[in-house]
């Protein structure tokens, strides 16, 4: 599971477009949710983990959609542009905290 995290936030960090990011976070909570921690601190981690991808796909969807659907029209845009922060800084939050539980340091993430 601490590997699935690692990977995850590897991706975060790699330069791609939005697109392969939405794909990489689908599957990297395809496979947290697939896997079964033995200890609380484990299941406390893999929780964190999988909000905070879950929050951070809600940031790359939002992103996806401002570029998407926003054209010309600057308060969608805006309004876009904010919740796609507000969810990628949730989910850098809950993700950094899923690494404080296995172990692994999580400094900045998209930014956040």
């Amino acid at each position: 599971m601490r590997e699935t995290v690692e990977r995850g936030v590897a991706q975060l960090r790699e330069p791609q477009t939005a697109e392969q990011l939405h794909d990489d976070l689908v599957h990297t909570l395809r496979q947290l949710r697939g896997e079964d921690a033995s200890t609380a601190t484990g299941r406390t981690g893999r929780a964190l983990a999988i909000e905070g991808f879950t929050w951070t796909l809600r940031g790359i969807d939002a992103r996806l959609e401002m570029t998407r659907n926003d054209s010309g029209n600057l308060e969608a845009s805006v309004r876009d542009a904010a919740r796609a922060d507000r969810d990628l800084r949730k989910g850098a939050r809950l993700l950094r905290a899923a690494g404080r539980s296995f172990g692994i340091r999580i400094g900045k993430l998209n930014g956040f």
